[in-house]
């Protein structure tokens, strides 16, 4: 999933969440890193997250790399309110998809913080 939402977001217009991940990043950068330079920062950041998964590496690290990733994606719900929420407890669209994504990374982690050390 990382791998594939990460892609798309290397082709402008590949994503359908690319308006969304470039607002975000540049709200949270303060306008620093905004447009191309943002989307192509979130579709790095997801292939790298992707590839330390598929290593089965560094469960840990994955599991750190999961929790930060997952907390900057989910800044909509707070930065963008307007757009996320109809009312309480009515997610829009997008909202139900960051909250879903919430629930899977914390199963990942779950699983992941679980794994035996390898000395």
């Amino acid at each position: 999933m990382y791998l594939w939402f990460g892609v798309l977001k290397l082709f402008p217009g590949g994503s359908p969440a690319q308006d969304l991940v470039e607002r975000t990043v540049s709200a949270l950068t303060f306008g620093i890193i905004h447009g191309d330079l943002a989307r192509l920062s979130a579709a790095i950041t997801e292939i790298g997250i992707a590839v330390v998964l598929l290593s089965f590496r560094a469960p840990r690290l994955c599991a750190v790399l999961l929790i930060g990733h997952v907390v900057l994606v989910s800044t909509p719900l707070v930065l963008f309110p307007g757009e996320m929420w109809a009312g309480p407890l009515q997610a829009s669209f997008e909202a139900q998809y960051i909250l879903k994504n919430l629930v899977t990374v914390a199963a990942a982690v779950v699983i992941a913080s679980s794994h035996p050390r390898v000395r």
